[in-house]
């Protein structure tokens, strides 16, 4: 808490930022070291890159803005510099409004109906379409209740304001523009999560999707489609998902040193002694948190970039003494990641170092997440029809998260309810429930 007061810049995302922690938590439980987080909440929706069990971290964040970092749309919000994990952020969350612009073409957000008066459905003075008003129409919410029946839906209601307000002035129906907005707001997400996978040079079809947040896992599955990503996690409680991470999340605090001279000017050891210097705060820094030396670890960095590039790029560093084979590696390094990210590297330019990072972190105890059940049975509570793009509406078999056995499998189209989220599954996907109470979700080898 001292340090939050003195710094209060550091906790900017914290939340956000805590799902991304969780995702890097559930991956190591489960042998997942390549994973896409999503978290698609009520005004936004979030993702970011894991990979090799690291989270991606980068030094400049827009916080408010279309996109993450220097790659997307640099100028839409309001930057810091200060070590933060790397997320590409868009407005498209179950509150985003959609309406019809000038020229008459149909657009989802930024604007929000927020927790209050929420979407049209809540029945709390809501006017404006939204996703979930959306989704609710397309049948994945259930028609009378959410949260387990405490929040009464009033879908006559959203299917009228969806039908005046998109479907009329677009010569609709108000499931047509219910289907519209979803498609648009997934686009705008999918976008997303190219930017923190495709732009960074990694193939999604390597990675597994981690959904959570209350909307996430609606809309997971036609993000995957999107992007041909095999396989989809829906933690436990996936409403709270990003809380988890704030209980498991280590101590951590970033250094950092610029330099900016020509690699090759610089002296190993000279390079060597600022990360000393760097780590010898850090070491000082864990000391007051009682944490045991060890559970200390230390991470080294630097940013580089070609002589006369506005942007670096972030490369791993070895621990111990530094030498001059190791510059030579962290150049090789640097031309590898230019190679990845940019599709191209130039050994005959300079590279420089602008700067000299180091990472100090107490671990702290790792948490085994389970999530027991007593069900006995597959779960299902009802059926209703659900509209899925390619096959329209569809006699879908619904299902209560909580009653599922350890062990159950279920073949899409079917939607599986819990009280903090909705999961929609397609034809085509089949969902595994694991003894951990993990929804695992991956494509039919007939489909």
């Amino acid at each position: 808490m001292p340090e939050a007061l003195r710094l209060p810049v550091n906790s900017v995302e914290s939340g956000p930022a805590a799902g991304v922690i969780a995702t890097q938590l559930i991956g190591t439980q489960l042998g997942e070291p390549n994973l896409i987080s999503f978290d698609m909440g009520g005004t936004t929706a979030k993702a970011s890159l894991i990979q090799d069990g690291q989270v991606e971290v980068t030094a400049e964040y827009e916080v408010g803005g279309s996109g993450s970092q220097n790659r997307w749309m640099t100028g839409t919000g309001h930057p810091i510099r200060v070590p933060v994990i790397d997320l590409a952020e868009v407005s498209a969350g179950g509150g985003s409004i959609a309406w019809i612009d000038p020229a008459g073409s149909l657009r989802v957000g930024p604007q929000s109906a927020g927790a209050e008066p929420g979407p049209v459905c809540y029945a709390n003075g809501g006017d404006e379409p939204t996703v979930t008003d959306a989704n609710l129409v397309l049948g994945y919410l259930d028609a009378h209740s959410l949260l387990a029946g405490d929040l009464p839906i009033d879908f006559q209601r959203a299917e009228q304001v969806l039908e005046e307000k998109i479907g009329r002035p677009m010569k609709m129906t108000a499931l047509e523009a219910a289907a519209a907005i979803r498609e648009i707001v997934n686009n705008g997400m999918a976008e997303a999560l190219r930017i923190v996978s495709i732009e960074r040079g990694h193939d999604p079809r390597e990675f597994s999707l981690v959904a959570f947040g209350g909307a996430g896992p609606i809309h997971a599955a036609a993000l995957a489609e999107e992007l041909d990503i095999p396989r989809i996690i829906v933690p436990p409680v996936p409403g709270g998902f990003s809380a988890l991470g704030l209980v498991v999340t280590d101590i951590r605090q970033d250094y950092g040193r610029t330099l900016y001279r020509q690699l090759t000017d610089l002296d190993a050891g000279e390079i060597d002694a600022v990360w000393s210097e760097l780590q010898t705060q850090g070491e000082e820094m864990l000391s007051a948190t009682g944490i045991e030396p060890d559970r200390w670890r230390f991470r080294r960095s630097a940013d580089l970039r070609y002589s006369r590039q506005a942007y670096e790029l972030n490369v791993t560093a070895a621990t111990g003494l530094f030498t001059e084979a190791d510059k030579e590696h962290l150049a090789e390094a640097f031309h590898a990641r230019h190679q990845q990210t940019y599709g191209h590297r130039n050994t005959a330019e300079p590279v420089h170092l602008v700067t000299l990072r180091l990472s100090a972190i107490g671990e702290l105890p790792r948490l085994q997440i389970t999530h027991r059940t007593d069900a006995s049975d597959t779960g299902e509570k009802s059926r209703r029809p659900v509209w899925f793009a390619g096959t329209g509406i569809t006699d879908c078999r619904v299902y209560d998260r909580a009653g599922l056995a350890e062990g159950t499998r279920l073949v899409g189209p079917a939607v599986v309810e819990s009280l903090d989220s909705t999961l929609v599954i397609p034809p085509g996907w089949v969902v595994d429930n694991d003894h951990n109470g993990f929804i695992t979700m991956e494509r039919s080898e007939h489909e």
